[in-house]
């Protein structure tokens, strides 16, 4: 834990708040409880009162962006400010109280992370480069609405009219092709030359023409399929509107990705991170945006648990398993643009290429999948003694004994009367 300048030993947890005030708990040798609200007059105060605390460590949570204006006020106040993610806290309020949960219950817990988790002080991010992660933020998700759109319209493909969706053979295709004609009856009318044009536009197939009749067949065939059972004119309409959403998310993708290309150049203009094999200009933008110069990671091993891509280990007496599926603590933004990177790097070099191979060739046994090996049975020898404890039971399938009429019975049950014996009792 830091010492201040007036040699008071404290450590500071402020709860983030978007609307309400801001909860503040010292504690230490000095124990405050406070608020401040998020206005100007708020983090002036949060500055005052910080002061005399000069040099001590404030923790707090990445509240949506309310953590930029807390790590200025609290840097000109003279300490230090280090965050946690807010599962981490979480996970960790509930060992600690349980179910309950209070703005100073978690300004509280926020106060002793610095002890508890290690926290240690984050570096405030320069202007350029929280324009290029408020860019690259704002692109990534614009890709996964543009994803999910996508899966809408194939979704709803997949049972109003799958032997048109495979003839399309995906989105490539399918979305022009229903952008032109979304009603079924429209498509199964449509002149074969257009169909045809539209496919060798838009595909390499070999066969345009072929694929343009399955396709008109298969819109001809769900047309008379749905023909008194759903409405159409609908089924028309909703299809377009699934095309004109994936339009505006692909269009915000793009300008999301002009702008954030354009931030990099202008903050990076000679960046070395692109000439790393599978670094372009997106991949390097989202670097550049989340680590900076990357001097405040000491290893590599840092910046690859920030990003969450290490894997988690899971061990408990002798049951050891260290390679299991990554973290993913860090931010997904960062982690989607490194895998993409990761694999176009695989595919085009192939020393790459090679080591998930030589990786995946090698068995991974596990605690789960260990299979325990049984003793093999001792099959007694002919001319081995019985056990003197061991009675032996007569053996009714020999020729000895085959007047024999004694039940086999467990020892334990041998003056039990047996099932005819009992129906025979009965009968008399």
């Amino acid at each position: 834990m830091q010492v201040n300048t007036n040699q008071t030993r404290v450590s500071i947890g402020i709860d983030a708040a978007v609307v309400a005030a801001h909860q503040v708990a010292v504690r230490g040798e000095v124990r405050e409880d406070f608020k401040v609200r998020s206005t100007l007059a708020g983090l002036a105060e949060l500055t005052r009162r910080l002061q005399p605390y000069a040099g001590a460590m404030v923790v707090a949570e990445p509240t949506a962006g309310t953590w930029l204006p807390l790590a200025h006020a609290v840097a000109d106040a003279g300490c230090g400010i280090g965050f946690v993610a807010n599962r981490d806290s979480a996970r960790l309020r509930k060992a600690i109280v349980g179910a309950s949960k209070t703005d100073v219950i978690d300004a509280d817990m926020l106060a002793h992370c610095e002890e508890i988790l290690g926290v240690v002080t984050a570096p405030v991010p320069p202007p350029g480069q929280i324009a290029l992660r408020r860019a690259m933020r704002r692109r990534h998700t614009a890709t996964v609405d543009a994803h999910r759109a996508e899966s809408r319209l194939w979704a709803l493909a997949a049972w109003a009219f799958p032997d048109l969706w495979r003839a399309t053979g995906g989105h490539t295709l399918a979305q022009p092709l229903l952008g032109r004609w979304p009603h079924l009856e429209g498509l199964s009318r449509a002149r074969l030359s257009s169909i045809t044009d539209l496919v060798a536009a838009h595909s390499r197939h070999q066969d345009p023409q072929r694929r343009a009749e399955r396709i008109r067949d298969a819109a001809a065939g769900w047309a008379r399929f749905w023909q008194g059972r759903l409405d159409l004119d609908a089924l028309a309409w909703e299809v377009a509107a699934m095309l004109d959403d994936i339009t505006v998310a692909d269009q915000r993708q793009t300008d999301a990705t002009r702008h954030g290309i354009r931030l990099w150049q202008q903050h990076w203009p000679d960046d070395p991170v692109i000439s790393i094999p599978g670094m372009g200009p997106i991949c390097s933008a989202a670097i550049r945006g989340w680590w900076g110069d990357a001097t405040h990671f000491a290893t590599a091993k840092a910046a690859v648990a920030h990003t969450g891509l290490n894997p988690s280990m899971w061990s408990s007496g002798l049951t050891k398993s260290p390679s299991r599926r990554i973290t993913k603590q860090g931010p997904a933004e960062l982690r989607l643009a490194l895998y993409q990177a990761a694999n176009v790097a695989r595919r085009h070099d192939p020393q790459l290429a090679e080591r998930p191979r030589r990786q995946s060739d090698q068995p991974q046994r596990s605690h789960r999948t260990r299979r325990r090996t049984r003793r093999p049975r001792r099959h007694p020898s002919p001319t081995a003694r019985p056990h003197p404890t061991r009675t032996a039971q007569p053996d009714l399938t020999s020729p000895d004994n085959k007047r024999s009429t004694i039940p086999h019975r467990s020892p334990g049950r041998l003056n039990a009367p047996t099932h005819s014996e009992r129906a025979t009792l009965d009968n008399r």
